[in-house]
């Protein structure tokens, strides 16, 4: 395995001894796992407070009290431990709309708002998460963008699937739903990764207002179209 900025000599764990026995009640691979999270939770931190290229394996470990056997037990290089830490917070937020849309009046105009706000307060609240997820996200490597571009299409299509349920004809006006989505979910990050770049400086219901202003002027246009629609 190769070990090159991470600057600590990978160990791999033990496979005498106690494989396969239970400890205090709780199996290996339980036990795996509950390491597995605390290196993700520990490299929030880490890559939330230094940034991704400074970070080393020993940094990570130090934060989650875990020697680097155990690191390389769950992953073979900060890369795929900064995926994991990607993909949770992204998992995080997705989780967290969907409740919030739940909770919303079927209302595009409303919809927008909830899942808009749900985001802006999601990385407001914790930094950590818009460092990663907004700003290292963008230069960690080619594995890294495929993830990213996945998350995107994730919301993206959620956009899209909502405009389609409430404007079907949209097609008929040569307006691609997919594409529209696309271009506010786009803008709607590129906003808020400026908002974090200036510490979230301007107060968040300026920047929803703003923000929720490019999702209006979509919804009135596609509303206005549907309505000439014959």
């Amino acid at each position: 395995m190769t070990v090159s900025r991470n600057r600590v000599n990978p160990a791999n764990p033990s496979t005498s001894g106690s494989l396969g026995r239970r400890y205090a009640g709780i199996d290996p691979q339980e036990r795996q796992r509950q390491r597995k999270a605390r290196l993700i939770e520990a490299a929030l931190a880490v890559f939330g407070d230094k940034g991704y290229h400074p970070a080393t394996v020993r940094d990570v470990c130090n934060q989650a009290q875990l020697t680097s056997r155990y690191f390389y037990e769950s992953f073979d290089s900060m890369e795929a431990l900064f995926r994991a830490v990607y993909a949770d917070i992204n998992r995080q937020l997705m989780n967290t709309t969907i409740v919030a849309l739940a909770q919303s009046q079927p209302d595009p105009e409303q919809l927008a708002e909830a899942a808009l706000r749900t985001f802006l307060e999601f990385i407001r609240d914790d930094p950590r998460r818009a460092r990663v997820a907004l700003i290292d996200a963008l230069n960690v490597g080619e594995g890294m963008y495929s993830l990213a571009n996945k998350a995107t299409q994730d919301f993206s299509q959620m956009v899209a699937g909502f405009m389609q349920q409430f404007f079907p004809h949209l097609n008929q006006v040569g307006l691609n739903v997919q594409t529209l989505a696309d271009g506010l979910v786009g803008a709607s990050s590129r906003i808020a990764t400026q908002w974090v770049s200036d510490k979230c400086s301007t107060p968040i219901d300026e920047v929803l207002h703003n923000t929720l202003a490019l999702f209006k002027a979509c919804i009135g246009y596609a509303r206005q179209q549907s309505q000439a629609t014959p």
